[in-house]
């Protein structure tokens, strides 16, 4: 959906996104590395204008550009979907970051801000491809519970894949955000002296 949230962090920032970053979105999804554990994107910029119309008109949908504060390089891109206003919870997904990207840390620290600092969310959940270790390992070591696994949950390049469910309340929020602030600072301060 349009809006107009902004969140700044220490190195980077969260942005809406608009069409004009529609072609780099297209550089990030059509990357088959980055890409492994996604689902495809056509490679049509007319298909992925599209896609963001339709997003436009979707309420419970915030949809972010991850970029560098001091140059607004773009780095990435990040979500909250699926909002459901009567339990106060939502999805959030939708990362890939560019490779070499330091943002990680950083844009995860920010997405969960804005559900719980900005849209008053009480609980926010991601759902990962179980092979995705990398990415798995990340949640886990921020202190982000495994809520579930959901067998053969994700269906991508036609391959059945397992999720792993992790879910954040709010009321932990507190315990977990030091673990994610940590590293967004070393970064930070990484790319000053850089």
């Amino acid at each position: 959906m349009r809006h107009d949230i902004h969140l700044d962090g220490h190195a980077f920032r969260l942005r809406p996104i608009t069409d004009a970053d529609a072609q780099f979105v297209l550089a990030l999804r059509c990357d088959p590395e980055l890409t492994r554990y996604l689902h495809s994107t056509p490679p049509s910029l007319s298909d992925q204008l599209t896609w963001l119309a339709q997003y436009y008109a979707r309420d419970g949908d915030y949809y972010f550009v991850v970029e560098r504060k001091r140059d607004a390089k773009p780095e990435g891109l990040i979500a909250i979907y699926d909002v459901d206003e009567t339990a106060r919870a939502g999805e959030w997904g939708r990362w890939i970051l560019r490779p070499g990207s330091l943002a990680a840390a950083e844009s995860v620290l920010l997405i969960y801000r804005c559900g719980f600092e900005l849209l008053d969310l009480k609980s926010l959940y991601c759902r990962t491809v179980a092979d995705n270790v990398k990415v798995v390992s990340f949640h886990d070591a921020c202190g982000i519970k495994r809520r579930r696994e959901l067998p053969k949950f994700f269906e991508l390049h036609g391959t059945k894949y397992d999720a792993i469910e992790h879910a954040l309340d709010r009321t932990l929020w507190p315990e977990v955000a030091p673990k994610l602030e940590l590293p967004a600072r070393a970064v930070a301060r990484r790319m000053e002296r850089g």
